[in-house]
């Protein structure tokens, strides 16, 4: 106990006086476990800077002048790197992605659900974009979902622990085994909202979702850090299922894709891999939907709707291909002092700045702005192919979906 308080007291010294709350940010968010201790400053520090040499084939100068900054608080680099920066955990292939803070994905099939919780568990920032040129791709949801809960978590010994989820259909009953991993805890939530729409299926399909495999809460997480708390995942199945059995017949509208992914979020922040970070994007016309969570019942008391609950794990945001009037504008700051949502972005401008590359002149940014405003997103696309005969098809589509990236909203 001594030599803790000595260490804690030697860590407080390392960081400027004036920074007074930087000691605990440091250690809630940033020092990583090491058996019974945790790293110190300059162990984090070791440990970045040695990834960013290997990563940025640093030179031996460059790699000086980067420890000098580091070291002395003048630059720092990304709250990601400083987590998994120079770990073993991010050197694998399919980890790198722990690296960023903010992804932005077009949901257009069941994939970018599965892909987006597989983010926020390396703890990246999710950006879905839910307008209709792309939920209208999602196919329709075509079973009735019954979702039984098997076995308790932690039950199955760790030597004997399933660590790929699978899948056994018999029929029209499925059993999906939930396996200890990442991928397993993707796999499973991905398969339950695959078998809504699957076709071999005969309309009502008996799910069991067993999770006797996963690790119990506080057993330690020992790639990407910290400790395990799966205390929700079990609700994730059953909370999703009923989602989808309100859309049977049909496709997903975009409040209930919203909420799908957000009740993967949920079980993300519960489990301690990840604070809330997403951004929804909508198309301008859609509701608020965050709006009026919290409603007042007779007594006085205020309580949150509870199937909506999970939309608090991200902002949203309606998307205007077109210039946004000042009347639109006053009523979304109007909205946002009174309730803190309501965000608007201006999807041509976002698209030209992050097209600065080639729109890097004043004249030519106005002309494509023009372009965009009056006649909208496929003249855009043509006016690209004239001025800029090299490009692909390919690159056209990317260069003018980057919105989803570039938020350059009203916040």
């Amino acid at each position: 106990m001594v030599r803790e308080l000595e260490r804690s007291q030697q860590q407080k010294q390392e960081f400027p006086s004036k920074a007074t709350v930087a000691h605990p940010v440091f250690y809630r968010t940033y020092s990583r476990r090491q058996g019974n201790t945790r790293e110190t400053w300059k162990q984090v520090c070791d440990r970045t800077i040695n990834g960013l040499i290997k990563l940025g084939k640093l030179s031996d100068e460059e790699a000086t002048l980067v420890r000098q900054k580091l070291e002395n608080f003048q630059s720092l680099p990304a709250g990601r790197w400083l987590w998994v920066g120079g770990t073993e955990w991010l050197e694998q292939p399919e980890n790198y992605h722990g690296a960023y803070n903010c992804t932005s994905t077009n949901v257009v099939d069941w994939k970018a659900f599965g892909l987006m919780m597989d983010l926020a568990m390396q703890g990246c920032g999710t950006g879905a974009v839910l307008e209709p040129q792309y939920i209208n791709q999602l196919p329709p949801i075509r079973n009735e979902l019954q979702v039984t809960i098997a076995g308790e978590l932690g039950t199955t010994p760790a030597s004997q622990r399933r660590e790929k989820t699978e899948v056994q259909i018999q029929g029209n009953n499925v059993t999906i085994y939930v396996g200890d991993s990442r991928d397993g805890w993707v796999k499973s939530y991905q398969s339950l909202l695959e078998i809504a729409s699957d076709e071999r299926f005969s309309n009502r399909v008996e799910v069991t979702v067993d999770v006797s495999d996963i690790r119990p809460a506080g057993e330690p997480l020992k790639g990407f850090g910290g400790v395990a708390n799966p205390v929700r995942l079990p609700d994730l199945y059953t909370r999703c299922a009923a989602i989808l059995n309100k859309a049977v017949g049909r496709q997903l509208n975009e409040l209930e894709c919203c909420l799908l992914i957000d009740e993967a979020a949920v079980v993300v922040v519960a489990g301690n891999v990840r604070r809330s970070a997403g951004i929804r994007q909508f198309p301008a016309d859609s509701n608020l939907y965050k709006m009026n969570l919290w409603q007042q019942g007779e007594d006085g008391n205020w309580r949150i709707d509870p199937q909506r609950d999970a939309l608090r794990m991200a902002n949203h945001t309606r998307v205007y291909h077109g210039k946004p009037s000042r009347e639109e504008c006053i009523d979304a700051v109007r909205k946002q002092f009174y309730s803190g949502e309501g965000a608007i972005q201006y999807a041509p401008e976002a698209i030209a700045r992050s097209n600065a590359d080639i729109l890097d002149r004043p004249e030519i940014k106005r002309e494509f702005l023009e372009i965009y405003n009056s006649l909208g997103v496929e003249e855009a696309k043509n006016w690209l192919r004239t001025n800029y005969p090299q490009m692909s098809d390919r690159e056209i589509e990317h260069r003018l979906q980057r919105y989803g990236l570039n938020p350059c909203g009203i916040l």
